[in-house]
């Protein structure tokens, strides 16, 4: 070997060294007590001693209301993955960019959630009113939309043991839902039917539809209905609610976290516990493309593992590059990216194990809330808002419309893995192979998160972190 490449050898090897000894020292820093560890106020809900199955739906209040009767199955198609982009992920990247613009705030929504209630919308819908609500949600029939995985998915949820699901209709006094939506809402939803007074007290209609969502999530998600948003003119509200929570595949070590900065969007660097695995050889799910890097982080999954489990979640950030403190893609980048190719999150999935270098992921816990009327009709849907044919949901629905469509998100991430709920709710209103080097994934700026089912490519929830201490 000639004098030059031993030289660079030994700087190389150096350069190795010192690399280790660095992260050694960041990974071994102890916090002094708890509230230096974890800032955010409250307990962690993985640190409660929930079952991780939950309370079921409360039981309709009238006997006559009770569990909707059964409907034949429908063809099974494939949703998100069959060339078209979802309308669910385009909904939240409007949402998304402006939560993220100016100094930004966190944003979380349950696609899946959304869509589960849109598709029971169309259940109920007839005519162009049907057309649009099946354009929007990339399926050109009911049997294609209620078939595909997503719903299939929606179907299996509330036998998970990381996952419950439930779904309930209320339908004002005097009304009466049409036999084939009620059969539908059964069979691919397991919906509960109740009759309420939104004449003579709608404030109560609206506590009940609260509670139920309250009681399906834990208590994580409370008045996913606000005041004001249920009046004397409301005949129907559908509402589903989506509990997760996981444990991650291969935990973060809780003594080794540590408190390092976080540069927010606007510039200000905030401190902020982040999580590692205190081990200096070990690998991870990352992968580097064009302008940021992946990271995935398996949840264990239900079953044998003997067995092919029915489900296989797992969390997904997309973590922009930084080129000289200058970062190379924005979160409304990402976004674009997300909503515009199906297969975009599923593609960008790392698949192989690679060594890891320096390795940070910051804690954080949240809630979101918003009404997607108006990006709704932003992105095709109009008649539903406008005096829709909804005959196919109760007697006489021609000219009813959809008077706001309400979502509420919450998470939270910590060492031990995550907790998350969504609600959304729809109220219906009548008008007159070589060795690779080791890949830092330090996420110590504002980044994307999905919690993904891998065998459907269903996204649960997505979302995105500006500042970790923000609730």
């Amino acid at each position: 070997m000639s004098p030059l490449w031993k030289v660079v050898l030994s700087l190389t090897l150096f350069a190795a060294w010192r690399s280790q000894v660095e992260f050694r020292t960041m990974t071994s820093r102890r916090p002094l007590d708890c509230a230096q560890r974890c800032p955010c106020s409250g307990e962690s809900y993985l640190h409660q001693h929930y079952p991780y199955r939950h309370a079921q739906a409360p039981a309709p209040m009238h006997a006559k209301a009770g569990h909707f009767a059964e409907a034949p199955p429908g063809a099974d198609t494939v949703i998100g993955s069959d060339g078209k982009a979802s309308s669910q992920l385009l909904l939240a990247r409007e949402a998304g960019v402006r939560a993220a613009a100016g100094r930004g705030s966190n944003f979380i929504v349950s696609p899946l959630s959304i869509h589960a209630a849109l598709a029971l919308v169309a259940a109920g819908a007839r005519g162009e009113t049907l057309q649009e609500l099946l354009g929007f949600l990339g399926a050109a029939s009911l049997d294609e939309l209620h078939g595909a995985p997503a719903m299939e998915l929606v179907g299996k949820l509330d036998g998970l043991t990381q996952t419950s699901f439930a779904c309930g209709v209320w339908v004002g006094l005097g009304q009466v839902l049409q036999p084939e939506f009620m059969a539908t809402a059964a069979s691919r939803y397991a919906a509960t039917a109740e009759t309420v007074d939104f004449v003579s007290d709608p404030e109560k209609a609206r506590r009940r539809v609260n509670d139920f969502v309250a009681n399906a999530t834990n208590k994580l998600i409370r008045d996913v209905l606000p005041l004001g948003s249920v009046d004397p003119s409301t005949v129907v509200v559908l509402a589903n609610a989506l509990y997760f929570k996981g444990t991650w595949a291969q935990p973060f070590d809780r003594s080794a976290t540590f408190t390092a900065p976080f540069h927010t969007p606007d510039g200000t660097v905030v401190r902020v516990p982040f999580m590692t695995t205190g081990r200096l050889d070990f690998k991870q799910q990352v992968a580097v493309y064009p302008g940021f890097r992946a990271l995935k982080l398996p949840y264990n999954n239900d079953g044998d593992h003997r067995v092919r489990p029915q489900a296989a979640f797992y969390m997904l950030l997309l973590l922009p590059d930084r080129d000289r403190d200058v970062v190379t893609l924005s979160l409304a980048d990402l976004y674009d990216k997300a909503a515009a190719t199906p297969e975009f999150i599923k593609s960008h999935t790392p698949a192989a194990q690679v060594p890891v270098g320096r390795f940070m992921v910051p804690k954080f816990k949240f809630t979101f809330e918003f009404e997607a009327s108006d990006d709704m009709q932003k992105l095709g849907v109009k008649r539903a808002f406008g005096g829709g044919d909804f005959s196919g949901m109760v007697s006489g629905g021609n000219g009813l419309f959809i008077s706001g469509v309400y979502h509420k998100a919450t998470i939270e991430v910590d060492e031990l893995g995550t907790v998350a709920a969504a609600a959304t709710a729809v109220v219906m209103s009548q008008s007159g192979s070589l060795p690779r080097p080791p890949v830092d994934f330090v996420a110590d700026r504002p980044f994307l998160f999905a919690i993904v089912e891998e065998m459907t490519s269903t996204v649960l929830f997505l979302g995105h972190v500006v500042n970790p201490l923000d609730e």
